[in-house]
Formats: C-alpha cells, sequence, structure tokens
C-alpha cells in the first residue's frame, strides 16, 4: 500500500483518537462544553468517520472479491477479522467500563451487548454489513461497470437521505456510512484518485466542502449527518484528501496500524485521563497531548506484541492463525 495511503489512515486515526480525547460531547472525555477545542472537535465531524469509511472502501478496491471468487473465504474472513475482535475487545472494554467508577458511560442493558453497539466499535458491525452488501454486488458485477455502479451509488445516497434504519446490530450505522465506502471504492477502480489530482477538480471539491459547512453553520453535538449538506461535505474533504499526495512517515506508521488504533485507543485515552485527574493535573494541553499520544503509541505496542502470537493475532486482531503459522 503507497506511503499517501498509510499517511490519510494516519491521519484518520489522530482525528478520531482526538475526537475521544476531547470527548464527543460535554459529558464524556474531557468534558469540554465550549470554546474553541469543543467547536474544533465537532467541526471534524465532517471528516472523521467519512475519511476512515473512505478509506475501508478504498483499500477494499485493491484487494476485491471479484465474481467468481470462493464466497466462503471471503465471508468468513470479514467475521473472522471485524467480528472476533468486536466480541473480545468490546466485551473487555464494557466489563472495565462498568468495573471503574470514573467512567464515562456504561452498558444499559447486558442481555443487548452487541446488539446494541458498544461504543465505537458499532463500525465494525456496521462495515461487516457493508461487506455483505458488496459481495452480492460484486457476485453481479453490479460494481465493475460505470453506469452500474453510478445507479447503486446513487440509490445508497437515497438510501442514506431517507432511511434511519435501527441502532440494533450497526444496521443505522451501515446505512450512514455505505456511500462513503463505494466513493472510496470507486477511487480504486475507476481511477478516480488520479483524476482527483486535476487542479479545477480540486478548487471544486474545496469550494462545494466550503458551501456545505457554511449552509450548515456552526458545529454542534451530534449533528444530523444524514443530511445532502453533511454528504455533499464528507464527501468533498475526503475527495480534497485523496487528491493532496501527503507523505509523511510518521503518520504512515501511525496509518499501518490503523485497525489496532482504532480498537484499543479508548484504553489508552481513558487510563491517561483517569491518570491525570488522580495526580491532579488538569491543564487542558497537557491533558490533550498526553491523552492523544497514549492513545497513538499504546495501540502500537499492543500491534506489535499481539502479532507475534498467532491466537493473540486472532483475538485481539482478527488476523488468520494459519498465515501467521504458515509465516513463521
Amino acid at each position: 500500500m503507497s506511503r499517501h495511503i498509510q499517511t490519510l489512515r494516519g491521519l484518520a486515526c489522530v482525528l478520531l483518537v482526538l475526537y475521544h480525547v476531547i470527548g464527543t460531547d460535554p459529558w464524556h472525555g474531557l468534558r469540554i462544553t465550549d470554546g474553541p477545542v469543543r467547536l474544533f472537535n465537532d467541526g471534524l465531524a465532517y471528516l472523521r468517520m467519512p475519511l476512515f469509511t473512505v478509506l475501508s472502501g478504498l483499500v477494499y478496491g485493491f484487494r476485491p472479491f471479484l465474481k467468481q471468487g470462493d464466497s466462503r473465504i471471503f465471508l468468513i474472513g470479514k467475521v473472522r477479522r471485524l467480528m472476533v475482535p468486536m466480541l473480545v475487545v468490546g466485551t473487555a472494554f464494557a466489563l472495565l467500563q462498568a468495573a471503574n467508577p470514573r467512567s464515562n458511560e456504561i452498558v444499559p442493558n447486558w442481555l443487548l451487548l452487541h446488539i446494541e453497539p458498544v461504543a465505537h466499535f458499532w463500525f465494525l458491525e456496521s462495515l461487516l454489513w457493508i461487506f455483505v452488501l458488496v459481495w452480492a454486488l460484486e457476485r453481479r458485477a453490479y460494481l465493475s461497470r460505470r453506469h452500474d455502479y453510478l445507479l447503486v451509488f446513487l440509490a445508497s445516497v437515497l438510501l442514506y437521505l431517507t432511511v434511519r434504519g435501527p441502532r440494533l446490530l450497526g444496521i443505522q450505522g451501515a446505512i450512514y456510512l455505505l456511500p462513503y465506502f463505494l466513493f472510496g471504492l470507486a477511487a480504486t477502480r475507476f481511477g478516480w484518485s488520479s483524476k482527483l489530482r486535476q487542479r479545477w477538480l480540486q478548487i471544486a471539491l474545496l469550494l462545494l466542502a466550503a458551501f456545505a459547512v457554511v449552509q450548515i453553520g456552526i458545529p454542534a453535538f451530534y449533528p444530523d449527518r444524514r443530511t445532502w449538506l453533511f454528504l455533499l461535505a464528507g464527501l468533498s474533504l475526503c475527495g480534497l484528501c485523496l487528491s493532496v499526495r501527503i507523505e509523511w512517515p510518521w503518520l504512515a506508521r501511525i496509518g499501518a496500524a490503523a485497525y489496532t488504533i482504532y480498537l484499543f485507543h479508548v484504553f489508552f485515552t481513558a487510563t491517561s485521563r483517569i491518570a491525570l485527574e488522580r495526580v491532579g493535573l488538569n491543564i487542558l494541553p497537557v491533558q490533550i497531548a498526553v491523552g492523544l499520544l497514549s492513545g497513538l503509541i499504546g495501540p502500537l505496542f499492543v500491534d506489535i506484541y499481539a502479532s507475534r502470537t498467532p491466537w493473540l493475532a486472532l483475538l485481539l486482531l482478527g488476523k488468520s492463525p494459519r498465515k501467521r503459522l504458515q509465516s513463521t
């Protein structure tokens, strides 16, 4: 994978970790209620998860399921990669939250654990639904030709704008993410990423993003993401990111462990926040810097350590133990 793509994945990780350090709202994270930090964090909603999802679609495009592919291998691989860490890591996270009185959130109903998605692990459930849908569409070759793809993309946009879907099992999230995933897939499959580097397209994307953001207005907690303006802002900003060939080695290193960081960053951000609270260090820039570094560096060590042991790699990262054993 190119360093450019890994750099963008690293950027997405930084934005996500920062989001949870500052807090999804005034009752989580550092509990910041207002001010420039709050506005900055809320304003990144246009880019944060859209960029993660666009890159997921783009990376899938490098190794897609083909019409004549083995459905069993593909689907089992996606279930292993997404659901095993969700069940293991997500459950561990929920248990630690319940055991820690300083936690910002607890599971309201343990009988619905993971049926009602846990924290940020909803993304894994939603992404699995998308892969199942993409698998079905690929079998019919509906994503292979531009005109067929365009019809599918437009249908996903219509679904995004009109159907909320239940939050259970991540279905609502899948509807929200689908247009972004398909956009990322097209960037790989139809060569959009190279075409986006044309100057006039970059200017057009910048103007579209600016128009949408201005029309939406001041960033708010939990903005309504299911509007055409939010979708326009997200797609335009993601297109701009793909068009700018930035390659930063340190961000690329973070991007190489993007999945592990997504899974584990909350353990380290929460631990650092609680530790700083206990020693009475309440300087906001320090809290943000320590939380961000902890959420990025901690999972890197998890990635290195877990990848060395086949069964840890399976349970914590969803990697195939068979492939790991064959490579040793």
